[in-house]
């Protein structure tokens, strides 16, 4: 990697930042460039404009989004313990996230929304497929689950979760959301030996 390189990866490290804690509508160029210490003019050697640094921080976010989902995989062979480990991780993230930057994105930079939401829809899928299928060929869920459609479903709790308009959180914490939705995916689709398995494992986490 040239020094331009980690020069401009830390820029983005930076207002990524920002971004997470102000949103990303309030936090300018100028901010940017005021709390990393650097000028303008090299902030702009870097991102045309704020757009580009939007959509550059976003497409960083979903890259590490994807090595984190991968290494979770890699560390569990349990499809139940992956699942239920990718919500506790999930949950975890987005308590960092200040909640007016899905917001702002939405309404203020609808194609990094769409990036999102194609991430959901293509990414997340189909790593829901391969944990469905991969529980049904161990015995952990239920043979008569259909697979492409239980994904699917499991895709539109995701954008329930997520989507601002729906103002979830306004009533429950981010927690509860998450173990909810997962125990209402899981339960629908484990076998009885997997309902034992996931009680278990809930029972664990609980005390």
């Amino acid at each position: 990697m040239t020094n331009v390189d980690e020069n401009k990866n830390k820029v983005l490290l930076g207002a990524s930042n920002l971004f997470l804690k102000f949103g990303f509508k309030s936090i300018t160029m100028d901010d940017v460039a005021r709390e990393l210490g650097i000028s303008k003019k090299t902030l702009y050697q870097h991102f045309a404009d704020k757009n580009e640094l939007v959509d550059q921080a976003i497409e960083a976010h979903l890259s590490e989004e994807k090595v984190a989902c991968t290494n979770l995989s890699l560390e569990h062979e349990n499809p139940i313990d992956l699942m239920l480990s990718i919500s506790e991780t999930l949950s975890d993230r987005k308590k960092q996230i200040n909640q007016s930057i899905i917001f702002d994105l939405k309404k203020y930079f609808k194609p990094c929304w769409d990036k999102l939401n194609r991430f959901r829809v293509e990414f997340i899928y189909n790593e829901i497929l391969k944990n469905i299928k991969s529980g049904k060929s161990s015995g952990w869920y239920r043979e008569d689950v259909n697979e492409e459609l239980v994904a699917k479903f499991y895709i539109h709790l995701v954008d329930l979760l997520i989507n601002p308009d729906n103002n979830l959180e306004d009533k429950f914490n981010l927690k509860e959301l998450q173990t909810e939705m997962m125990k209402y995916h899981l339960r629908g689709i484990c076998t009885e030996k997997g309902l034992k398995y996931l009680n278990d494992q809930t029972i664990k986490t609980d005390k």
